[in-house]
């Protein structure tokens, strides 16, 4: 598989969980483009794009969310926003090319026991929304992956459809602004990754437009099982490379 297909496919993924499903977009996208370019980079590769599908999807999730939980949420994710950039300026590339891969491969059995554990953990509560909170800023800051985790808080509450996708998409987009700040300044965005963002932007309209077709058209439990199959694979590739 050449290093365009495995961009394309990472930019599709990106474009069709952000603005359909809600998901971690980085749970995929970035183990793959770690799979032909420095994991590091990957993330800042991913950022560009989640922005250029935030604009894409705007319209449609606008005004949609529920702010009283984007409020519970938003303060503990800014502390793991903090958390996140000081871990990525101490841990070598090697070694986060391993824990990428880790964390691949625990979002896949999280897709399996995931509901148990919302089941079992009480996060509702405003002192949960704030460890929630820290968490989904830490694992998006080292994945692009926090909509994983937020699920622990937004899913027991049986939101509607286009309400509980537009509550995660605006804590998401203020999250990736955040996040533009340390990955400036430890060098995650340069002219070379904003090159292969560009390169990725065609597959990434294609599948924003997709996702928001297909969110009221494709049970959310087919796609998370495409999802999963991918994800376990390229999680144990990073683990073994």
């Amino acid at each position: 598989m050449t290093d365009e297909l495995v961009m394309s496919a990472a930019g599709l993924l990106t474009g069709m969980m952000r603005a359909g499903f809600g998901g971690g977009v980085g749970v995929v996208a970035a183990p793959i483009l770690a799979l032909v370019i420095p994991a590091k980079q990957a993330l800042g590769v991913i950022l560009p794009l989640v922005v250029v599908t935030d604009l894409i999807s705007a319209r449609y999730y606008w005004k949609r969310w529920d702010s009283s939980l984007v409020r519970v949420l938003l303060p503990g994710c800014l502390v793991g926003i903090a958390i996140g950039a000081m871990l990525l300026g101490l841990i070598p590339e090697h070694v986060f090319r391993k824990l990428l891969g880790m964390m691949a491969c625990l979002y896949a059995l999280y897709q399996v026991f995931g509901g148990r554990l919302s089941d079992s953990l009480e996060t509702t509560t405003r002192t949960g929304g704030f460890v929630v909170g820290i968490a989904t800023g830490l694992v998006s800051t080292l994945m692009h992956a926090g909509g994983v985790v937020m699920m622990l808080y937004l899913a027991p509450l049986r939101l509607a459809g286009r309400t509980f996708v537009a509550t995660a998409f605006l804590i998401g987009a203020v999250l990736t602004f955040v996040k533009a700040v340390p990955y400036l300044g430890l060098g995650l965005i340069d002219e070379a990754s904003l090159a292969i963002s560009f390169l990725m932007l065609p597959a990434l309209a294609v599948g924003a437009l997709l996702g928001m077709l297909l969110n009221h058209r494709m049970p959310k439990v087919w796609f998370n099982r495409l999802i999963l199959i991918i994800v376990l694979v390229v999680g144990v590739r990073l683990l073994l490379t």
